[in-house]
């Protein structure tokens, strides 16, 4: 054999060893301690998915919650009040003149009113006018004719009853007393502008009995049994059907919840109310 090529053959078996014996040392080192080092080589090189290790989370204590104290709400009694099954509010109206008013047009008319619109004697927070019409032309007491006029309210001027009594014989007088009867009630209904109640014209006029309720406001002509020439004219605001007690509650004030005060309401500001007048 050629000795150039002997030594060519020497020395690539030379060059191979030293590789396999690098490989072998590579390969060791690599596959050491469950492959961790080829691992993070293949991580470092994009080769494989880095590979993290699971640490528990710290424990965290429980905290025990504090029981908040219960803050008390006063709510009026009327609100915890639910509508009963069935029951549905109904239309409802009042007087819409103030007591003081009607008393002064019937002063006006002639009646005597000495104290005007003034509180009860008997409940100073109840208001009433006391008015009478009396013609003085009888021969004889049995023959006196009168008209007395009573109007009870609030003092507020909210009217809530309306009663006449009207004593008319078969005189001249008593004639002149049905008239200003006529007059009286063709007063109150112009006033009140409830066409309806005119039906209560005639039958009052022909001293006749007479009833009739229309959405809370009741009338009763009633001439008295033992004296027919003596009758009492009654106009009444009840409350009597369950519709009617649920519309005036809801619109009685009393029972409304207090306005908020001036810190407790939002405030408006300049932006808002310039897009309000635009």
């Amino acid at each position: 054999m050629d000795a150039s090529l002997q030594k060519r053959v020497s020395h690539g078996a030379l060059l191979f060893a030293v590789l396999a014996v690098c490989l072998a040392i590579l390969a060791t080192v690599l596959l050491a301690n469950d492959q961790k080092h080829l691992k993070s080589l293949l991580t470092y090189l994009n080769l494989a998915p880095a590979i993290y290790s699971a640490e528990q989370p710290p424990k965290v204590k429980p905290v025990k919650r504090q029981k908040l104290a219960a803050k008390k709400v006063d709510l009026p009694h009327h609100l915890l009040k639910f509508e009963k099954t069935g029951d549905r509010a109904s239309f409802a109206r009042d007087f819409v003149l103030s007591g003081k008013d009607l008393c002064d047009r019937f002063t006006t008319k002639g009646f005597s009113n000495l104290e005007g619109w003034h509180a009860s004697p008997v409940n100073i927070r109840n208001f009433e006018c006391i008015a009478d019409l009396v013609e003085e032309n009888a021969a004889t007491p049995a023959e006196r004719a009168s008209l007395f006029l009573e109007i009870r309210g609030e003092a507020s001027g909210e009217i809530r009853s309306i009663r006449m009594k009207a004593v008319a014989p078969k005189t001249p007088d008593g004639a002149a007393i049905r008239a200003k009867l006529n007059d009286a009630l063709a007063l109150i209904i112009g006033q009140t502008r409830w066409a309806d109640l005119a039906a209560m014209l005639e039958p009052a006029n022909g001293m006749q009995a007479y009833q009739a309720q229309h959405f809370g406001i009741s009338v009763s002509v009633k001439p008295e049994p033992t004296a027919p020439h003596r009758m009492n004219v009654i106009l009444l605001a009840n409350e009597q059907s369950p519709g009617l007690k649920l519309t005036r509650s809801f619109f009685d004030r009393g029972q409304w919840l207090p306005a908020a005060s001036a810190s407790d309401r939002p405030v408006v500001y300049n932006s808002v109310e310039k897009n309000r007048v635009r």
